[in-house]
């Protein structure tokens, strides 16, 4: 659903500098798109590259263009760890070293000079099979099938906040998923930074001395090494927003999942659709930045027990 581009800052001012590349790519990437950039090699380094090659940018008519593109991508990145750059050797030679210890989606680069079957030269963008990515996807509704449709969203980003107001870790259909949410973060991210914050929202109504005591006994066992799960309960205010529909939100990018977070019967489907830029912030507004709902009690922490 959301997939891990690295793109030579050279291309980036080659897409402003050409009106109608522009006016394409600058539709393809960022919030809201499936498309996110890595931030290969660290921003700073990358930005030097960027900045160096639009030097000899028209500042009227192509700079603007440039500037527009660098400040959509730089808005998401995905990061990652680990990696060392040779200041020796181009960005596209680092770039290929780079997949080869941790894949990228694709490479994106103006050239393909050594037939690299991750880089995706300007010219192929279109008829190369890397490029077509998925904003609605479905899977049996089991597990392990919802672990891997997510794996894409849930490994690549920094903060994640699973909302489902039908949570309750008493079910075992709740617990299930949730288990495997979590090993792919954890089995997955060996190249990327830890995950700050891992969040669960869910309604206020079950009584709160049995839901903490079911977090105690049933929840917590399940909790991978490193990690913190932190559960927050909402409580519906008067005349404002119902709490029902089901999002998983993070720093990159949410979806909406369809019938929720919870796994059903032989034959159920789990539907996600990705959430379009004005969708995701408005979600994240009424869950994050600028809660919609009443807290009903203090947020409950979890963590692995040794």
């Amino acid at each position: 659903m959301i997939h891990e581009y690295a793109i030579d800052p050279e291309l980036v001012v080659a897409w402003g500098k050409d009106r109608s590349d522009y006016r394409y790519f600058i539709e393809q990437f960022g919030l809201g798109t499936s498309r996110i950039m890595a931030e290969f090699p660290k921003f700073k380094n990358w930005r030097k590259q960027f900045k160096h090659a639009a030097a000899s940018a028209d500042k009227t008519n192509e700079l603007p263009r440039i500037t527009a593109i660098y400040n959509l991508l730089k808005e998401r990145l995905i990061h990652r760890d680990g990696f060392n750059y040779d200041g020796a050797l181009s960005w596209l030679e680092n770039a290929e070293s780079e997949n080869t210890r941790q894949e990228f989606h694709a490479i994106l680069a103006q050239i393909n000079p050594r037939h690299h079957a991750k880089v995706l030269a300007s010219a192929e963008v279109e008829t190369s099979p890397l490029w077509p990515v998925e904003k609605q996807m479905y899977c049996p509704r089991k597990p392990t099938h919802m672990a891997q449709l997510l794996t894409g969203i849930l490994t690549n980003c920094s903060h994640i906040h699973f909302i489902d107001p039908y949570f309750s870790p008493d079910k075992p259909q709740c617990l299930r998923p949730l288990e495997a949410f979590l090993d792919v973060i954890v089995s997955k991210r060996a190249c990327r930074p830890d995950v700050e914050k891992i969040i669960i929202h869910t309604s206020g109504k079950q009584e709160i001395n049995f839901f903490k005591q079911s977090c105690e006994n049933k929840l917590k066992p399940r909790i991978p090494v490193s990690i913190c799960l932190i559960i927050q309960r909402w409580n519906e205010r008067g005349g404002g927003e119902k709490f029902h529909n089901r999002y998983i939100l993070t720093d990159i990018g949410g979806v909406k999942v369809d019938p929720g977070l919870d796994d059903g019967n032989e034959g159920e489907n789990f539907e996600v659709l990705l959430l379009a830029r004005n969708l995701y912030e408005k979600q994240w507004n009424d869950f994050v930045a600028n809660p919609a709902f009443d807290l009903a009690e203090q947020q409950i922490t979890l963590a692995y027990d040794a």
